[in-house]
């Protein structure tokens, strides 16, 4: 995972941000079919089986990370930590194309955004308590 400091060198020029809250993020990862049985509990009462990648896990985190990079590759103006997308563009007209790109893919990859959590083109926004605006990054 990339540290928060380095998350923001060379966001100077930008000038416009958003940030997308993906919803509850664990869960958007698909168990595979064979891994199933081997995430199962019994209560009293019933038999569960996780069909999604439960929150907790030992390899939740580095595997949900690993699938977000996955979904992000080539995107250089998009940073992920964890569940939290970033988007930073020095034009309007760019960051229209990310957006428009990552809202795609996200598609695709059947991934869903909590849109109370989510702010679209800003001129200034906190990320991972950092205010962020053009020329000054808040660290």
């Amino acid at each position: 995972m990339t540290p928060p400091a380095d998350i923001f060198q060379g966001m100077e020029k930008d000038q416009y941000f958003s940030e997308i809250d993906l919803s509850i993020g664990y869960w958007q990862i698909p168990v595979r079919k064979e891994d199933i049985p081997k995430k199962a509990f019994v209560t009293m009462d019933c038999h569960y089986e996780f069909l999604r990648m439960p929150f907790g896990m030992m390899n939740s985190g580095a595997m949900l990370t690993r699938v977000v990079k996955k979904l992000l590759c080539g995107m250089d103006k998009v940073v992920d930590y964890i569940d939290d997308l970033l988007i930073h563009t020095e034009t309007w007209e760019a960051h229209v194309k990310t957006l428009s790109e990552l809202f795609k893919r996200l598609q695709v990859a059947n991934f869903t955004v909590r849109q109370n959590k989510c702010l679209l083109g800003s001129r200034t926004v906190d990320f991972l308590g950092h205010s962020l605006a053009r020329g000054a990054n808040g660290l």
